[in-house]
């Protein structure tokens, strides 16, 4: 298997380090910035990257334009070792290496950023500093000895469960996990994205008997792109009142805005908790959905009849199988 270099392990991470990079990571999560962030939606839960275009630029513009292409989707990790780095960029599913499609780029190794835990840097080719090319790697234990050669340009400010989930997993031969890991998507983003990982119950602290249930989901009807979808349920007079709607929007969105439909309560004195049928619904107005993180949003609604407001809303649920840990 043709792979990008990465030295072998040749120090140990040390926790005054560990530390103080999770520290910073706090600070940078919580605050405004203008640096460009990438998610990788992966297999193994979501990875939000910050690339430092200040003092990587060639090396964060090189990235981007992978990202922006679509070459990194469906390309796996495809070298996993626990303490040091999980590394991706070069081979998908079946195993079939992409020849990179940009030329190799200077060295930026010099820049002041450094191979510690939850930092991304680029894979190079036979020991030459300026051979990188589409292939990263991001580093899970404190490498300081790749800092002389290897170019560092983010951090994951969110995500770090996923890359150690993937960083543990059993490999064969030359590193190769046994089941690998795969980028579903690699996107870049703005704020926080909406992501598969906020479908779930939503509710508003403030407001007893208010909830929201919320699917952000891939449409298969036409394999075209994702879909919100969102049912709100809240009561008016003592009656249940029912409130839905769908939209589609682009992956990396942090925000979309879906029509939503009302119908008059009671439809069924007999079960008032079943939904009326799809004829019985009207235009109510529109529902703006927002997240803020994992497991805080903010819907903002808009609507003729009751005029228009901001509800913050807290999860109350999250997917099979998916956790909020360390996002």
């Amino acid at each position: 298997m043709r792979k990008t270099r990465v030295p072998q392990i040749t120090s140990a991470k040390t926790w005054v380090s560990i530390v103080f990079l999770l520290c910073a990571f706090v600070i940078s999560n919580a605050g405004a910035s203008d640096l460009p962030r990438v998610w990788l939606e992966t297999t193994h839960g979501p990875i939000l990257l910050e690339l430092d275009d200040q003092k990587a630029p060639v090396t964060t513009e090189n990235f981007l334009n992978y990202v922006n292409s679509g070459f990194y989707d469906g390309k796996i990790f495809h070298r996993v070792i626990s303490g040091f780095v999980i590394q991706s960029g070069a081979y998908d599913a079946d195993l079939v290496f992409h020849e990179p499609t940009q030329d190799t780029i200077e060295s930026e190794a010099k820049n002041g950023l450094f191979n510690q835990p939850y930092t991304i840097a680029m894979g190079l080719v036979g020991g030459d500093v300026d051979s990188a090319q589409a292939q990263f790697y991001i580093n899970v234990g404190n490498n300081d000895h790749l800092d002389a050669d290897y170019t560092v340009f983010g951090t994951v400010i969110a995500g770090q469960a996923s890359v150690e989930r993937i960083s543990k997993l059993r490999t064969i031969g030359e590193d190769v996990p046994l089941e690998a890991p795969r980028i579903k998507r690699a996107v870049q983003v703005e704020k926080y994205p909406l992501m598969p990982l906020h479908t779930g119950s939503w509710y508003n602290v403030e407001t007893s008997g208010t909830g929201f249930n919320i699917e952000i989901t891939h449409d298969a009807s036409t394999e075209s792109g994702p879909l919100a979808i969102v049912y709100w349920y809240d009561f008016s007079a003592g009656e249940q009142i029912w409130l839905t709607g769908v939209k589609d929007f682009e992956w990396g969105n942090h925000m979309v805005t879906v029509d939503l439909l009302t119908a008059e309560s009671p439809v069924n004195n007999a079960d008032f908790r079943q939904p009326p049928e799809g004829s019985a619904f009207t235009t109510w107005g529109t529902l703006t959905i927002e997240f803020l993180s994992c497991t805080e949003g903010l819907l903002t609604f808009d609507s003729p009849t009751i005029g228009s407001s901001v509800v913050s809303v807290t999860r109350l649920s999250t997917p099979v199988g998916e956790s909020c840990e360390s996002l």
